[in-house]
């Protein structure tokens, strides 16, 4: 498993998984906000990253959305 850091507001969420994908789950699991549909989930998230960077952030896809957070420095792999 690789290990990831999220920078989403506060502290980074570090996180290991088997691809930079898995920051969904732990972006999730560390939200006050609970949206039962993913597809509301990955939109706010969106916006909200959009919000944190000032970039615009994908979410058509899950495979999109990883790209965006990456690219704009919002999610990292970092080395153990």
């Amino acid at each position: 498993m690789t290990k990831y850091r999220l920078k989403i507001g506060g502290e980074p969420i570090h996180f290991h998984s088997t691809s930079p994908q898995g920051f969904i789950d732990a972006w999730r699991d560390a939200s006050p906000y609970h949206w039962e549909d993913d597809t509301q989930w990955m939109r706010n998230a969106a916006a909200l990253a959009c919000d944190w960077s000032g970039k615009p952030m994908r979410y058509d896809t899950l495979e999109n959305f990883t790209q965006d957070m990456m690219r704009h420095g919002l999610l990292e792999e970092v080395s153990a």
